[in-house]
C-alpha cells in the first residue's frame, strides 16, 4: 500500500527501486546454482562454475582434435549455462565433464557438402572434389558415342556449399561420392560379355527381352557385342537425374515405289517385270532426351538420301489373249 500523500513521480520510484530489489535477488540466487553444459539444449554434466565448465569444454575439444585434426570441432551446438542439479546426479570435475561431453558429441569438420533438394546426400574435403563428383555422376549417365546438343544437368536441385559435417561422413574422395550419388539406396546391375555370349541369351538370363535390354544401353549395338563390353541389366535407384540431349544418326532403308505400265504388245492380263526395284538409303539424325540414360523422348530432326531408291516396273498386257 502507498503512503497517503505519496505523489505520482515518488511512487514510480517506490516501483523503481522494488524491481531492481528482486532483480538483484534472482540474479544472486542465480549465481549460487551450478553451471550445466549443454549439448542441443540437453543438459549433460554440471560443474560449479562457469570456469571449471569452460575448462571442461575446452579438454574435451583438444582430446576431440587430437584424435580427429585441429580442424574439427562439435558437429553439435554446445553451451553453458546456470540449471539446478537433479537429486540423481553429483557435480563432475573438469576431466569428467569432459568425458561425458565427448560421449553426447560427435566431431564434425568443416566440408564441402552435396545437397540434392536441400538434402545432404555427400560431403567432402575441398570444392574441387564436391564439384568433380557431380562432373563423374554426369559422365556415369551420358552416353559414350553421341553427339550432345546441350550439357548434362541434374533435374533435382543440387547445390554444393560449405558447411560443418560430422567426421565419420565426410568420403575419402570424389569417386566414392560419385558411386554413392549413383547407387543411392540400390547399385546398379552390370553384365560382363564373356567368350561365346549372344544378346539374346544374355537377355534370357536376366529375364529381359532385347528391346528392353538395348533400351538399357542404347550406346551399344547388340548384334556386335564383345568379350568385357559391360552391359546395364538393372537399374539403381540413384539419388539424382541425370537429364541429357544429344542427337545420334541412324542409317535407315528408303521403300521403293512400284510402277504399272500398260503393255498393248503383251497379252492381256499379263504381267511382266521390266526393272526390278531396290531400296535406297537415308541418313536420319535423331534428337534424343534420356535420363539417366533411360531415352525419355526422340524425334527426327533432319533427313538426308544417301541412295536413291530404284522404282520397281511392271508391264501389264493389254493384247489379245
Amino acid at each position: 500500500m502507498f503512503r497517503m500523500g505519496l505523489s505520482w513521480g515518488e511512487r514510480i520510484v517506490y516501483w523503481v527501486v522494488i524491481l531492481g530489489l528482486m532483480v538483484a535477488l534472482l540474479f544472486s540466487r542465480r549465481a549460487t546454482l551450478p553451471v550445466a553444459i549443454f549439448v542441443n539444449g540437453e543438459p549433460v554434466a554440471w560443474l560449479s562454475n562457469s570456469r571449471l565448465a569452460q575448462h571442461a569444454i575446452q579438454l574435451a575439444r583438444e582430446k576431440m582434435r587430437k584424435q580427429y585434426g585441429q580442424e574439427v570441432d562439435f558437429a553439435e551446438k554446445v553451451e553453458t549455462g546456470n540449471l539446478s542439479l537433479p537429486p540423481s546426479r553429483n557435480l563432475s570435475s573438469p576431466a569428467e565433464a569432459a568425458e561425458l561431453l565427448l560421449a553426447s558429441a560427435s566431431p564434425a569438420q568443416r566440408a564441402w557438402v552435396v545437397k540434392v533438394n536441400d538434402q545432404v546426400v555427400a560431403a567432402l574435403r575441398s570444392k574441387e572434389e564436391a564439384e568433380q563428383a557431380l562432373e563423374l555422376v554426369k559422365a556415369h549417365f551420358t552416353p559414350a558415342n553421341v553427339t550432345l546438343v546441350k550439357p548434362p544437368r541434374f533435374k533435382e536441385k543440387v547445390v554444393v556449399q560449405e558447411g560443418k559435417f560430422a567426421v565419420r561422413g565426410v568420403v575419402a574422395d570424389a569417386e566414392t561420392a560419385a558411386q554413392k550419388l549413383i547407387g543411392g539406396l540400390e547399385p546398379p546391375q552390370y553384365h560382363i560379355v564373356k567368350s561365346g555370349e549372344v544378346a539374346i541369351r544374355i537377355a534370357r538370363k536376366y529375364g529381359l527381352t532385347l528391346e528392353e535390354m538395348q533400351q538399357l544401353n542404347p550406346d551399344k549395338d547388340l548384334d556386335r557385342l564383345r568379350i568385357g563390353d559391360k552391359l546395364l541389366i538393372k537399374r539403381g535407384k540413384p539419388m539424382v537425374t541425370v537429364v541429357c540431349v544429344y542427337q545420334f544418326v541412324k542409317q535407315e532403308k528408303v521403300p521403293f515405289k512400284v510402277e504399272r505400265r500398260f503393255a498393248p504388245h503383251l497379252p492381256g492380263g499379263s504381267l511382266v517385270l521390266k526393272q526390278r526395284g531396290k531400296e535406297g538409303v537415308k541418313e536420319v539424325v535423331y534428337e534424343v532426351i534420356a535420363e539417366n540414360g533411360l531415352e525419355v523422348e526422340r524425334r527426327a530432326v533432319k533427313e538426308k538420301i544417301v541412295k536413291e531408291p530404284v522404282t520397281e516396273v511392271i508391264l501389264v498386257g493389254g493384247g489379245l489373249r
